[in-house]
């Protein structure tokens, strides 16, 4: 796997956007990025359960667990949204290290899990505490918890330290591809981008262009072998009525923000925790396949 220019562009470009344009317009252009792209990613779960079950006779079954999966977790955020946001973001951590990491791996094990773990840690320790005062205000609103600076410290050295200590563990475990100084050089950069966007923004620019895209181009060679036009166009039709579904119930609780008495990123965020627990699963069965 080639160290990926295209990404690397994209994110220059943003990066240099998120210095031009003024918060309200990297909020409005940060809904539009994960409301397509972003959500478009997890959109064929369904078929990619049936592709990993192809001549089950029960893969409905496992299509109907999926969404009462999600109904549960949306659920659980509304009774229990400590431990609701706890789950999502160790489940998302392991997700961001498992999408990022996982062409550069031999062989799993608990020792790739661990390496996957750790840097989902590191990317999400930088985004909360290069962003502490707006993740503050998100968690205090979902679970009435105020967290303090040092937690926030300790939670991005807990991501470096393990970061380079799973790192050491896989030396051998790497493939001839995996390149120090490059990936490196993109926790850096990463790093200035958290530092100087919003927690809304950065969060998308990683999001999206370093996790959505390259999963949506995984999920097609799985499921039809390669990513060209006509391949891109079968997985949006396959997708597009999970997706608009997906879109409806998010209008929905816009609309129901003011109720709620929460603010819409607020909402916003345990929408994205509710719908990617189940596509972690799915995912992570997906690459173990």
């Amino acid at each position: 796997m080639r160290f990926p220019i295209f990404n690397l562009i994209i994110t220059v470009f943003l990066f240099w956007l998120t210095i031009q344009i003024d918060s309200q317009f990297e909020t409005y252009l940060s809904y539009i990025l994960v409301c397509s792209v972003g959500i478009l990613h997890g959109a064929n779960d369904i078929s990619i359960i049936s592709f990993l079950k192809r001549g089950y006779k029960r893969n409905r079954i496992f299509s109907a667990l999926y969404i009462i999966l999600i109904l549960s977790n949306i659920f659980i955020f509304f009774t229990s949204p400590l431990f609701a946001l706890i789950v999502f973001i160790t489940i998302s951590c392991y997700h961001f290290g498992e999408q990022h990491y996982n062409h550069f791996i031999k062989q799993g094990g608990l020792k790739s899990s661990f390496f996957f773990f750790s840097y989902g840690f590191l990317i999400f320790g930088l985004l909360f505490y290069n962003n502490l005062n707006e993740t503050n205000k998100i968690i205090f609103e979902l679970t009435g918890v105020l967290i303090s600076k040092d937690l926030f410290l300790y939670f991005l050295w807990f991501g470096i330290i393990t970061t380079l200590l799973s790192t050491i563990i896989n030396y051998k475990n790497f493939t001839t591809e995996f390149n120090y100084l490059q990936e490196l050089f993109l926790i850096a950069l990463f790093a200035l981008l958290f530092k100087l966007a919003t927690l809304l923004w950065a969060f998308t620019i990683y999001f999206v262009i370093w996790h959505s895209v390259p999963s949506l181009i995984d999920q097609i060679k799985v499921l039809y072998g390669d990513t060209n036009k006509i391949n891109w166009i079968n997985y949006i039709k396959s997708s597009f009525i999970y997706w608009f579904i997906s879109i409806i119930g998010l209008v929905v609780l816009y609309f129901g923000s003011d109720y709620l008495q929460l603010n819409f990123i607020t909402v916003f965020f345990a929408f994205l925790a509710a719908i990617t627990v189940p596509h972690v699963i799915v995912m992570y069965f997906l690459n173990k396949n």
